[in-house]
Formats: C-alpha cells, sequence, structure tokens
C-alpha cells in the first residue's frame, strides 16, 4: 500500500504544473475570451530562459538568425532566486508583447481565428525553442529542497510539498484579489459584458493586458517549478496544455480552488496509473497515463457542455467566407496537367516534394470540408490520416488486398473513428471541438500509435507497394526513385478527391453544410437534420484524411508515429487556414507552398537553406492572417491580399487584351449591387472570380447562407 501511495504523492509534481498552468489559462478566457493552445508553449520558453540564465547567465531573446543572447555575467551563471526573478518579468513584457500584436486586435475575431492565432503563436515559440537550443533534453538543478522526507512509512522526495504549498498560495491570492479587489471586479464586470463595462468606465482592454501578463507569468513559473523534476525539452512541454486545459474545464474556467485540485488530482492520477500498469499487465504499457486528460475532458464535456466556455459576447461574428468552384472538370484537367509537367520537369529531390505536397493537399482537403464548410475546429485530422495509413499497412499485408480496393479501405477504416470524434460535435462546437480534438490527438499519440502492434512501433509499419493490373506503381523500383508513375496516381486521387469535394459544395448538401455552420438554430427550424449534417461532414473528411494518409504511406514505404504526432494535427490547421480553409484552392496551396516537407520549402531549402525555419514562417504567417485576412491567401472577399493582387493583374490584362481599361473602384470578382453571386459572371470574363476558379460563396452571405432543405 506505501507503494501506491508513494506514486500519488510523486504526482504532485506535475499536477502543480497543472494547476498553475490551467489557472493561467482560467485568466486569459475570463478577460479576453481567449482559450490560449500556445500558453504550454509559453511555460516551456520562459523555462529555457530560466535554465539559460542559471546556467550561463545568458538571456534569451524570442528571435533567430539576428544575435539573440544577452550575456548578463561574463558566460557564468546566476543566482537561482534571481534568475526566477530575471525569468519571471521576462514573462510578463512577454505577454504583454503577445497580447498586443497577436491577440488585442482579435477580441471582436470569430472563435476559429482566435484559435488559429494562439496556434500560429505556439508554432513560432516551439520552432525557435528548437532552433535555438535544439530538442534534446535539459536538465537543471533542484529549486526547492529534494532531500527525503518519511511519513508513516511512505519515504518522498520533499520538493513534491513545496509544489503543493506553491499552488496553495497562489490559489490563495487569485481568489482573494479576483473576489475582493477592483482589479478583480473590473475582470469579472469585463468577462461577462465587455460593452457594458465600458460604460462604467471600466477599459475591457487594459484589464484584459493586465490579466493576459499575470497569466503569462503563472505559465512561467509553472515551467521554471516543473524544470527539475521533467527535462525540459520543446515538445512535451507545449503538451502540458491538455491536461491544464483538462483541469481548466473542471473548474468551469471559473473556479481558481477547483482548478487547482483538479490539476493536482489529475497528476496524481497519470502517476498512479504508471504503477497500475506494472501490476496490472492487462492494461496498456505504453501511453496510458498521457489519455487520462482526454478523459476528463470528455466526461467533463459530456456532463455540462452548456456551462463550460461561456462567458458574456457581443454579437457573432463572421466565420471565414467560403469559396464555390465555377468550372471543377475545367479546373481539374488543367490541374492534371500542371501536376504532370512538374512530375515530368522536375528532379528527383523536387519530385518527392511535390508528391509530398500532393498527399498534404488530400488531408488539408478534409479541414476544408470540416473547418471550411462545416466551421467545426478539428485538431485530430492527422490522427485520422493515421488510421488509414497504419490500416493499409494491415489491410496489404495482414488480409492480403491489393490496390485500389486497399486504399479505398484504408479510407473507410477511418470513417468509424471520424464518427467517434464527431459525436461531442453534436453539443460542442468552435473552441470546445478544438479543446475535446486536441485530446484525442495527444491520446491517440500516446495509446495507439505507440502501440507496437499497431503502429510497428519504433521500427515503423512496411506498407506494400501498390501493383495495378500487373503494373507496378510503387515509387521506388530498382534504382529509380520516386517514380514519375507513382506521382501520376497520387495525383489523380487527389483530383478525384477535389472533385468530391467541389461536388460537395456545388450541391444541396453543401448549402445545408454552409446553413449549419451559419446558425445551427436557424437551419434547424427549417427541416435540416443539423445532428446528421455534422455526422456527415465528420465520416467524408475522415475518409478523405484516410487516404491522405494511406498516400502517405505508399510514398514512404514504412510508416512511423511521428508521421501523425499530434502536432502535425496543429500545423495542418495552421497552413490551411493561412492559405484560405473555406476554398479547394487553399488547401492545393497548403500542400504546395506551406507544408514542411512541399515543393516551395524545398526549393526555398535547397537555394538558400531556409527549410528549418519552416514552422516560424507558418506560426508568424498564421498569426498575421488571423489578424489582417482570416479569409486566408485565396480569398478575395476582403478585398485584399495575394489573390486580389493576381485577380486585379488578370483582369488588367483581360481588359487590355480586349481594347478596354479593366474595371475599378471595387474588389476583383465583387458583381453589381443584387445581382446574387458575386463574381458568378462568364468563364474568363473580369469579375469571374478568384484565380482558383472559386467564387466567393454564390450568392449565400458568408455566414448567413441560404439553407436549403
Amino acid at each position: 500500500m506505501s507503494s501506491y501511495i508513494l506514486f500519488l504523492i510523486l504526482g504532485l509534481g506535475s499536477g502543480a504544473t497543472y494547476a498553475i498552468l490551467g489557472q493561467g489559462l482560467v485568466l486569459k478566457y475570463r478577460s479576453a475570451g481567449v482559450v490560449d493552445f500556445a500558453h504550454g508553449a509559453v511555460a516551456m520558453f520562459i523555462a529555457y530562459v530560466f535554465v539559460n540564465l542559471r546556467s550561463y547567465g545568458e538571456l534569451e531573446l524570442p528571435v533567430v538568425v539576428i544575435p539573440h543572447q544577452i550575456s548578463l555575467n561574463g558566460g557564468a551563471g546566476i543566482n537561482t532566486t534571481l534568475a526566477i526573478a530575471i525569468s519571471l518579468v521576462y514573462a510578463a513584457i512577454l505577454g504583454l508583447v503577445l497580447y498586443v500584436l497577436a491577440y488585442r486586435p482579435l477580441r471582436g475575431a470569430s472563435p476559429l481565428t482566435r484559435v488559429c492565432a494562439s496556434v500560429g503563436v505556439m508554432l513560432a515559440l516551439q520552432a525557435i525553442a528548437v532552433l535555438n537550443y535544439s530538442t534534446e533534453a535539459v536538465a537543471t538543478n533542484p529549486i526547492f529542497p529534494s532531500s527525503s522526507l518519511s511519513i508513516s512509512g511512505v519515504t518522498f522526495p520533499r520538493d513534491r510539498l513545496y509544489f503543493t504549498g506553491v499552488v496553495l498560495i497562489i490559489s490563495v491570492a487569485l481568489s482573494l484579489i479576483y473576489r475582493y479587489s477592483r482589479f478583480g471586479l473590473a475582470t469579472r464586470a469585463g468577462a461577462e459584458n465587455d460593452r457594458g463595462a465600458s460604460l462604467t468606465g471600466i477599459s475591457a482592454d487594459r484589464v484584459a493586458l493586465q490579466n493576459w501578463m499575470i497569466a503569462t507569468v503563472l505559465a512561467g513559473a509553472a515551467g521554471i517549478m516543473i524544470a527539475p523534476v521533467a527535462n525540459l525539452d520543446p515538445t512535451s512541454y507545449t503538451l502540458f496544455i491538455v491536461p491544464a486545459l483538462a483541469a481548466a474545464l473542471v473548474g468551469r474556467f471559473e473556479s481558481f480552488w477547483i482548478v487547482a485540485v483538479a490539476g493536482l488530482l489529475i497528476g496524481c492520477l497519470q502517476s498512479e496509473i504508471e504503477k497500475l500498469i506494472t501490476v496490472w499487465t492487462w492494461l496498456p504499457q505504453q501511453g496510458l497515463p498521457d489519455a487520462i486528460p482526454f478523459l476528463v475532458i470528455i466526461v467533463v464535456m459530456a456532463v455540462r457542455s452548456r456551462s463550460v466556455l461561456a462567458r458574456g459576447e457581443g454579437p457573432a461574428q463572421r466565420n471565414p467566407s467560403v469559396g464555390r468552384p465555377n468550372s471543377p472538370m475545367r479546373t481539374a484537367a488543367a490541374c492534371f496537367v500542371a501536376g504532370l509537367v512538374l512530375l515530368l520537369v522536375l528532379d528527383n529531390v523536387l519530385r518527392f516534394a511535390f508528391i509530398s505536397s500532393l498527399t498534404v493537399t488530400c488531408i488539408a482537403l478534409s479541414v476544408v470540408v470540416l473547418t471550411g464548410y462545416v466551421g467545426q475546429v478539428s485538431l485530430a485530422q492527422m490522427s485520422l490520416a493515421g488510421i488509414g495509413g497504419f490500416m493499409l499497412g494491415h489491410i496489404s499485408h495482414g488480409w492480403g488486398i491489393g490496390f485500389p480496393f486497399s486504399l479505398v479501405l484504408a479510407g473507410l477504416c477511418a470513417v468509424p473513428v471520424g464518427l467517434v470524434i464527431g459525436l461531442p460535435a453534436l453539443r460542442l462546437r468552435g473552441v470546445n471541438l478544438a479543446v475535446v480534438t486536441l485530446g484525442f490527438a495527444s491520446a491517440m499519440d500516446a495509446v495507439i500509435f505507440s502501440s507496437h502492434g499497431f503502429s510497428g512501433g519504433t521500427a515503423g509499419l512496411p506498407i506494400k507497394a501498390p501493383h495495378l493490373l500487373g503494373l507496378n506503381l510503387a515509387i521506388n523500383q530498382g534504382k529509380s526513385t520516386n517514380r514519375v508513375i507513382f506521382g501520376v496516381l497520387v495525383l489523380v486521387v487527389v483530383i478525384a478527391l477535389g472533385l468530391l469535394v467541389a461536388r460537395l459544395r456545388r450541391g444541396p448538401a453543401g448549402r445545408m453544410l454552409l446553413a449549419i455552420r451559419s446558425n445551427e438554430r436557424a437551419a434547424g427550424s427549417v427541416g435540416i437534420n443539423v445532428a446528421q449534417g455534422k455526422l456527415m461532414a465528420f465520416a467524408l473528411a475522415a475518409f478523405i484524411a484516410g487516404v491522405g494518409g494511406a498516400l502517405t504511406g505508399y510514398m514512404q514505404g514504412e510508416l512511423t508515429s511521428d508521421s501523425f504526432a499530434a502536432f502535425t494535427s496543429i500545423s495542418l490547421l495552421a497552413i490551411v487556414f493561412v492559405a484560405g480553409v473555406g476554398r479547394i484552392a487553399g488547401a492545393v496551396v497548403a500542400g504546395i507552398m506551406f507544408s514542411a516537407a512541399g515543393l516551395f520549402v524545398t526549393f526555398l531549402d535547397i537555394h538558400l537553406s531556409v527549410g528549418k525555419y519552416q514552422a516560424i514562417v507558418a506560426g508568424l504567417a498564421l498569426v498575421l492572417t488571423a489578424v489582417q485576412n482570416p479569409d486566408g491567401l485565396t480569398s478575395t472577399a476582403t478585398g485584399k491580399g495575394p489573390a486580389v493582387a493576381l485577380a486585379k493583374l488578370r483582369d488588367r490584362a483581360v481588359g487590355l487584351a480586349s481594347g478596354r481599361a479593366p474595371a475599378s473602384g471595387r474588389a476583383p470578382g465583387a458583381g453589381a449591387p443584387g445581382a446574387g453571386a458575386p463574381g458568378a459572371g462568364a468563364p474568363g470574363a473580369p469579375g469571374a472570380g478568384p484565380v482558383s476558379t472559386e467564387a466567393e460563396s454564390a450568392g449565400e452571405p458568408r455566414d448567413t447562407a441560404r439553407p436549403v432543405v
């Protein structure tokens, strides 16, 4: 029995971290209405700042390329107390900068836009940490006394009591400040109604800034505390956001005390399961403790989904605009010809990069369907792709089923999992659903994808090469690598799925999904089955993602779980949002221009050696897009952006060719007032829509799409 108690006590270290991070999330959400997915990354970065100060006396700035280290003690480490103080001040300044640059401009934005902005900050901070500190785990000396203490026959490190004491002190301080002080009253007033608070002379923006700085200091304190207990690295610390979210949800993003207790209990439970799996050998031996936060999130959301993550808001904000394909078959033919030419003319390295871009485009199409058309923020699409990829290996090797049936079956295997993810969406949407799907992705990563029987473990799972009618379609054959014929196979599959998505968007089902995205109650009032529509979208998106994962398996020849880790889903949402989450062209641009191993990034890396900065660029581009142009680079709806510039050049060229001046004074693709579908003119005519051949929402307002029964 003493060993069970010992593991419970040991869990107080990680539990204290979850509790403090969760309390910071509460502050951010109550004051600014943002569930900050970058909160764990902030804790990670401040922990690195502390370790560098303590070990080398160097202050690390959150930048790359330019000099980013300031020596404070001639290369020698500084006192621990001073290092903590400097790090926490640094955290406050970092919080101020992040709020002013990334979050304050989005106070009136849609939940999707806010989520994507926080994901962008997370990606940028993590990428900066990887470049400046590497991915190697870093250890540091204890902060609190760590000598052994024995109570009732149980011997444990006494620092666990210090961790718990810090949580209690912070909880008392936060509870008193936010319950009895004028600042706390102003925070509560702003959380209930920003506009109402401003009428009483309270600056909701200033209050939110102050709370954001306090929350960032708490994140820094959590990262500093856990650094001596858990070795510091950019990935695991960033994922602390999942158990911290679970703790915050238990406290309804309101009670600091409940969040503190929940965080401590989650840490203790995770530690206890580490003991139980050594006793009950029938339990999964890997990753089970990491699945606990997901179970907590699911239970909390299921029991009281309508009471969590709810605060006083202004009028509903619009979602990113949605494109409507004008001539899908003509576009598909043009894409096939262009893709075939690229496969023939590119060298071996760039041809592989182009094929990789196509596989990412395929998975990105699932994000367009789910997030763009239905407004459901899913952070688990790469997990669904992983299901398809690994099941392809089992189907082709274990079941003896060959191509093309194995490819279709691999996609279908992802559908039941997609429907399971979709079940919470019947009661949740927006940020709530993003929290659930992130927890699901983390649990899949920890339990399913780490299973040797399913994914092959660290060695990976071999994938049988595709053959059709005796023709070898493999990417490699003998000395021939990255073969054109395999690229043609992937190109045909991706174009076929693109046509499927285009048909969905142009048909009654697409208009039904847009109606659900706009207003679920209004859609239900005119006879639309909202639950059926959502589940249909989740099933289709899962199938597309599963096929994309299977194509990735064919391309790599041997799949490992690293290809489908939780962070890859977050990165996927980031690049699709930047490109244009509401249009098929956005998926294409995301795959070709922004994917880490894609054509554009590989080309730049070969000639400019900038591939290592892809994650930073993606994160910063995501924040910039969320602030400046949430419709994405391929949209012309806002009248600005690359697509608008290209459309203006096209209109000017067409106007000069026809001997008349191009129209001016309006955004490209804008039709006459009252003309119904903007940009739905004759193909090739000025104002016929953006270069992507997708017009803007074809007669349906962006957020009030006409319900079709």
